[in-house]
């Protein structure tokens, strides 16, 4: 992508869903950028919020991670997913991703698995957010887990009564119901 500021036109890599929800050209736009200072360059990384950045940057402390892999990442899944297929130990998802094999996904799992104990996602902190708020994006990540519909469903009536959850804390209790049920 290629973003104008004050004239001047900044080349900026971003994962591929942040291109197909980008505005035309010529609209405003807000992207939360990410400067790599190499021996020969600057690079710099574009995301839609400060929580995709943050993750960026997680994603390249991971040995054998670097950027073009932590983009594909980030491009083919969304965080709570990412967050599902860590904390869940699945291989599947995350070796569907170009670039990821069978070690690097184990690297993934092993380094972040402890990190995502504590991850925050956005519009989770205070936990204002009721079932209705969050259930949209925990309905995806349990989809991309390859939940069916109704065992979707069934953890959607399950938690339906839980109020002021944050989007991760009923991702983790429609992950244990799943589990249990």
């Amino acid at each position: 992508m290629i973003i104008e500021a004050l004239g001047l036109g900044f080349y900026v890599h971003i994962p591929a869903s942040f291109y197909f929800q980008a505005p035309s050209p010529g609209d405003n736009i807000t992207v939360y950028t990410y400067l790599q200072v190499k021996d020969d360059r600057l690079v710099l990384y574009g995301f839609r919020n400060n929580e995709e950045r943050d993750f960026f940057k997680t994603l390249l402390g991971v040995s054998g991670i670097g950027p073009k892999i932590a983009l594909a990442l980030l491009g083919h899944l969304a965080l709570t997913e990412i967050a599902g297929a860590v904390m869940q130990e699945d291989m599947t998802v995350l070796t569907s991703i170009p670039g990821i094999g069978k070690k690097t996904a184990r690297r993934l799992i092993y380094e972040l698995k402890d990190k995502f104990k504590g991850w925050q996602l956005d519009g989770a902190a205070g936990g204002t957010g009721g079932i209705a708020e969050n259930w949209q994006d925990v309905q995806q990540a349990l989809a991309a887990l390859d939940y069916s519909t109704r065992e979707i469903n069934r953890a959607k009536n399950e938690l339906a009564t839980e109020e002021n959850l944050s989007m991760e804390e009923l991702f983790k209790k429609a992950l244990l119901f799943l589990a249990k049920h």
